[in-house]
Formats: C-alpha cells, structure tokens, sequence
C-alpha cells in the first residue's frame, strides 16, 4: 500500500482505472508470448518435415545429374558458399576488436 497525504488520496474511479490498466498491459503482455509460444512450436514442429523434403531433393537432384552428366546445381553452389565462408572467416580471423588488421 502506498503512502498517500490525505489531499493526493486517489479516487475510486482512478483506482478503478489503474486496475484496468494493469489487467489489459498483462493481457496483451500474455497474448504476446503466447503467440511466440505457438510459432516456436510451429517451427520445431516443422523442421523435421523441412530437412526430409531437402534430403529428398538432394537425392532426387543427385539421381537426376548421375542419369543426365551434368553437374547438380547444389553441389556447385554449396562449394562456393564454402568458399566465401572460408575466405571471410580467414579475413576477419587477423582483424583486431577495432577492425585494424594485425
């Protein structure tokens, strides 16, 4: 309870109004993480569904390159993004905290 002078004493109606106030920023507070709650659990849900159907592509993109000679698309570009991480880890590696190369 708080300490209030007589003259600076709330009225019902502003109590009444702090409540409702408190109750709905608590509401919306609650419906907030609820609905990260269920897209969170979306996601795990769905995850094991999205790596299947990317394995199955990849076999299916594999068995079409092996029938047909060409080089798949993946594989092609999976060794270029390699190559972009390896080259930007190794160039940020002999950076300093202030970005000076060392």
């Amino acid at each position: 309870m708080h300490a209030y002078l007589i003259t600076a004493r709330p009225t019902r109606w502003q109590r009444a109004c702090r409540a409702a106030r408190v109750c709905t920023v608590r509401l919306v507070v609650g419906a907030a993480l609820l609905t990260l709650g269920l897209l969170v659990l979306a996601v795990r849900c769905l995850r094991p569904i999205v790596n299947a159907l990317a394995t199955a592509a990849v076999r299916i993109e594999l068995e079409i390159s092996i029938r047909s000679g060409l080089p798949s698309v993946g594989a092609s570009l999976g060794a270029h993004l390699t190559d972009e991480f390896v080259k930007e880890f190794r160039s940020g590696w002999n950076t300093t905290k202030e970005g000076a190369r060392s």
